[in-house]
């Protein structure tokens, strides 16, 4: 399953606030609006809606609810999501650093060879 962006973003700060103890934590409504991204624009009828797809597909649980609060707990399937998002982004950080030490290393490679391809010409010629 994937989720959009909004909703991974929430999901995420979710599991920031609830920690690694997979207790319930009491969360202030305009907290998770705000922790959310301006480009994003979320609004409380669209973080109703996404908290009612992450407790529909099982990632969260509320014990309570009302006009300003959560309580919410991150279920495994949560937790499992979170994991593998947080490993595929660490995969791009590692696949870009590399793709820059690949064409790094090819410039520098390219301009040391001219340099030897130069110098043996000046002893040669």
């Amino acid at each position: 399953m994937t989720l959009d962006k909004r909703s991974k973003r929430l999901l995420n700060e979710i599991v920031r606030i609830c920690g690694e103890d997979g207790a319930y934590k009491i969360i202030e409504k305009a907290d998770l609006k705000n922790a959310m991204q301006p480009k994003y624009k979320v609004d409380g009828e669209m973080l109703e809606q996404m908290i009612k797809f992450l407790l529909a597909t099982d990632m969260i649980d509320i014990k309570h609810d009302d006009e300003n609060v959560y309580c919410i707990a991150i279920m495994p399937k949560g937790r499992i999501y979170e994991e593998q998002e947080q490993k595929t982004r660490e995969n791009k950080v590692i696949g870009k650093g590399l793709a820059f030490f690949i064409i790094f290393g090819s410039f520098l490679a390219s301009i040391v060879g001219a340099v030897i391809a130069s110098v043996i010409l000046h002893f040669l010629g």
